[in-house]
């Protein structure tokens, strides 16, 4: 809701320039040591995840011009579908039944929490449900290529910043093709806020717990983590807005957090008996 707002002030192409910029600049900050000792690999991987990570976050913010808060919530949430398909097709294994199980609840949850409007496919679906395909993929090869480097930190921060970079430029390629208003820019408190949000909290410090700590997990169990993202907003609203939940959302959310929870627990219970 929040990027969905500040598209009134600036155009998705150059929301995202801004967005990562700050976040480009907060990384190098932050992990000055992880600009030196690149090698021909880590480049190559950091710019694979750069084009997959910017490409989903570009169509998913142009999506969210012409289509509902709720429909671009759910969709994206939708990637935890695809997640295990490009796992078996990329590692060649196949996904265990209580991770499918999860998934088809999860996909039931997120349908319930965010009610996405019905009325008819737009152009904003469509680019957001592509978006959710990119993201699956990103699950993926992040998962495999940061356990290559699960013992060097370094390599690992040089992976977000590339990340970034790699954004940035996607976006200023776009900016030709984002028409009339590409360069639209109405400074505003809620453009301000939204940047410092999205730059801050939910890019560097997201990205680097993902590309941190997502290795020690299975992706589809990742996808699911990440399709609970809209009920977090929605905890976060409650908590600091005092917004209301309806008896949708709580059903909804019941049924995600059954969805991650419940699977497992069956399994780790058939294990120790």
């Amino acid at each position: 809701m929040l990027v969905k707002e500040a598209m009134t002030t600036t155009s998705p192409a150059l929301f995202v320039v801004l967005r990562f910029t700050l976040a480009f600049a907060i990384a190098c900050l932050l992990w000055p040591q992880a600009l030196r000792g690149w090698d021909r690999t880590l480049v190559r991987r950091g710019v694979v995840l750069g084009l997959l990570f910017g490409s989903g976050f570009l169509l998913q913010t142009v999506g969210l011009t012409s289509t509902s808060a709720s429909a671009s919530a759910f969709i994206t949430g939708t990637m935890v579908v695809f997640v295990p398909f490009v796992y078996r097709i990329v590692e060649g294994s196949a996904v265990r039944g209580h991770q499918w199980l999860s998934v088809v609840i999860v996909f039931i949850g997120l349908w319930v929490f965010t009610a996405p409007e019905t009325s008819g496919v737009n152009a904003g679906d469509i680019l957001t449900l592509i978006s959710a395909m990119i993201w699956s993929v990103y699950l993926t090869y992040i998962d495999v290529w940061t356990r290559a480097v699960r013992s060097e930190p370094q390599k690992q921060n040089t992976l977000v910043i590339l990340q970034f970079f790699v954004t940035i430029v996607l976006a200023i390629v776009a900016l030709p093709f984002s028409g009339p208003t590409a360069l639209q820019f109405n400074p505003s408190m809620q453009l301000m806020w939204a940047v410092l949000y999205c730059g801050i909290l939910a890019s560097v410090v997201t990205t680097w717990i993902q590309t941190r700590f997502q290795q020690y997990t299975h992706p589809v169990r990742a996808g699911l983590i990440y399709a609970v993202e809209p009920l977090a907003a929605a905890v976060i609203a409650y908590m600091v807005l005092q917004e209301e939940w309806t008896v949708r959302e709580a059903i909804g959310a019941s049924v995600l957090f059954v969805g991650i929870v419940v699977p497992d627990l069956w399994i780790a219970r058939r294990i120790s008996t």
